[in-house]
């Protein structure tokens, strides 16, 4: 897809040029109106600049990373934050309110592409529907629309149901914004993604497109979502029997810049070749991601040390694997354990050695501030491919969406509840065993189902939403959220403020409140909790 599609997205995405507005963007262009809406082609157009928008989450600017800050900064169980004006608000829940920037670019993010997809849907009224290509853009833009809708009520719980489209006649009619019942929010996601299901093909010829396979596990994300375990499981053997998908060596997981191989079900497209990157629709101008530096601890400020590629290259260190994660792996048999994270630095820089040192030691911190320059770091997102140098600061690589082991262990968790040992031991071992672990043949206990989520999946983005929808996201923050670490009667790391900082309100984010004063606070209130 890097290539075939994104070479006309930079022309569709003009098409969304306006004033960015808080529950859609209104677009005003003739061409908007006499193409998009009318030819099948012209929805295809549009469904191909979605992608390109959808990709801005990611993209280098610090204004615009919003899942990183919003999601993976969060706070969860098995994270330490290091730094960054976001780590406050979110790593460490200090002060979170509705005034916070990224919250209300997470908000305006999903609703903008909210705001195109019913765009897209709605010209289908108007369009030959047995036109293939019809079809196609239809269902890419009901998943698109089912898939922002389903992170805007697990991260806000309420929300303002759209499927109005802005046009020119209808852009100064006055609308009472209230929140949504959620389950005609659910039952409109469900309903996009039963039309996708029907329509998409399991494969695509262009990696990165919605297929019938991502639409089933975002279909088993909702139901697991919903405590549905019979359509999680049924959607989860779906996936397995298709012959579509199968698990990928551990190192082949994140091992390479192009990430489209079996195991993944859904990639965000990154490269240096044409439309490998995002384009600013306003400017023209392309970014890649910051991905690998969130990840990747100051280790060159230390003494002896020079960037470089084995070292994890440019490094921010905003997010690290915390001493509760990484206890979770028998560090003797689970390959995660070395192949998922990188827990040693070694000399490197001849010219800056300490005394008594030589290249290849390794180095031991003694205190905090050395603890934190040499933290054990997540490698998942690691990129030593599209990078030329170890200074560079934009990555190019793909980053994965979704992939086949969170659809296993989701399997895993709907049997357990369904009482099917027999199927909770198939799904539960598929990653387990793919770890090095020797296949499990005792009881499965819901904790072990816990634990195996963590050491699979960790710091990719599901940890929040997983304990959120298992109503243990309050209780394990204040149990392990943060880290403290001593060691021979020396604290190397005391940062567990989120601890204590963490109320029962922290659940949800705070509706921006940008847009409660648009919508007004007698029609949608704050969450509670929240100023």
């Amino acid at each position: 897809m890097k290539k075939y599609i994104y070479t006309t997205i930079f022309f569709f995405t003009l098409l969304f040029i306006s004033c960015e507005d808080f529950l859609q963007e209104k677009v005003y262009t003739q061409i908007t109106s006499d193409y998009i809406v009318s030819t099948p082609s012209g929805m295809a157009s549009a469904v191909l600049a979605m992608y390109n928008k959808d990709r801005e989450i990611f993209r280098n600017n610090s204004d615009t990373e919003t899942t990183l800050w919003t999601n993976m900064l969060m706070g969860d169980d098995i994270s330490v934050p290091r730094a960054g004006n976001g780590v406050p608000q979110f790593g460490r829940l200090a002060n979170l309110q509705g005034s916070t920037g990224n919250v209300g670019r997470l908000w305006r993010h999903m609703y903008a592409i909210v705001g195109y997809a019913n765009l897209v849907i709605d010209a289908s009224q108007r369009v030959d529907m047995t036109d293939p290509v019809a079809i196609q853009a239809l269902a890419e833009a009901r998943v698109f629309r089912a898939h922002a809708y389903f992170w805007l009520i697990r991260k806000f719980d309420r929300i303002y149901l759209n499927t109005r489209v802005t046009t020119p006649e209808n852009v100064n009619d006055s609308i009472v914004y209230t929140p949504a019942d959620p389950d005609d929010v659910f039952a409109l996601i469900n309903e996009d993604l039963n039309y996708a299901i029907d329509h998409l093909s399991w494969e695509t010829s262009q990696p990165g497109r919605f297929t019938q396979g991502a639409a089933r596990h975002i279909k088993a994300k909702v139901a697991a979502w919903l405590k549905d375990w019979q359509e999680v499981g049924n959607q989860v053997n779906i996936i397995d029997q298709s012959g579509f998908y199968n698990l990928v060596s551990l190192e082949e997981i994140f091992g390479s810049a192009d990430l489209n191989h079996s195991e993944a079900i859904l990639v965000s497209q990154w490269s240096k070749g044409i439309g490998g990157w995002y384009i600013n629709p306003n400017t023209g101008t392309t970014s890649g991601h910051r991905m690998p530096l969130h990840f990747t601890p100051n280790y060159h400020q230390e003494q002896g040390m020079l960037m470089d590629f084995e070292s994890g290259a440019y490094p921010w260190g905003r997010l690290f694997p915390n001493d509760h994660l990484l206890k979770m792996y028998d560090q003797a048999k689970d390959r995660r354990y070395q192949v998922f994270y990188k827990h040693t630095w070694h000399y490197n820089n001849p010219a800056g050695l300490p005394r008594g040192k030589k290249l290849g030691d390794p180095l031991v911190p003694v205190n905090q501030a050395q603890y934190l320059n040499l933290h054990p770091a997540c490698t998942k997102y690691n990129d030593s491919y599209t990078r030329l140098r170890p200074d560079e600061t934009q990555s190019f690589k793909d980053i994965i969406i979704y992939r086949l082991a969170e659809t296993y262990l989701m399997g895993a968790e709907a049997y357990y509840h369904l009482g099917k040992t027999d199927s909770l031991s198939y799904y539960y071992n598929k990653t387990w065993e793919r770890a090095g672990n020797a296949k499990f043949t005792g009881t499965i206990t819901w904790d072990m189902i816990a634990d195996e989520h963590a050491r699979e999946l960790a710091l990719e983005g599901d940890r929040w939403f997983f304990l959120k929808r298992n109503g243990l996201l309050i209780e394990n923050i204040r149990k392990y959220g943060g880290e403290y670490i001593e060691k021979k009667g020396v604290v190397l790391m005391n940062d567990t403020l989120i601890r204590e900082n963490v109320q029962p309100h922290h659940v949800r984010l705070p509706i921006p409140q940008a847009q409660i004063d648009i919508m007004g606070k007698e029609n949608f209130p704050q969450n509670e909790g929240y100023n």
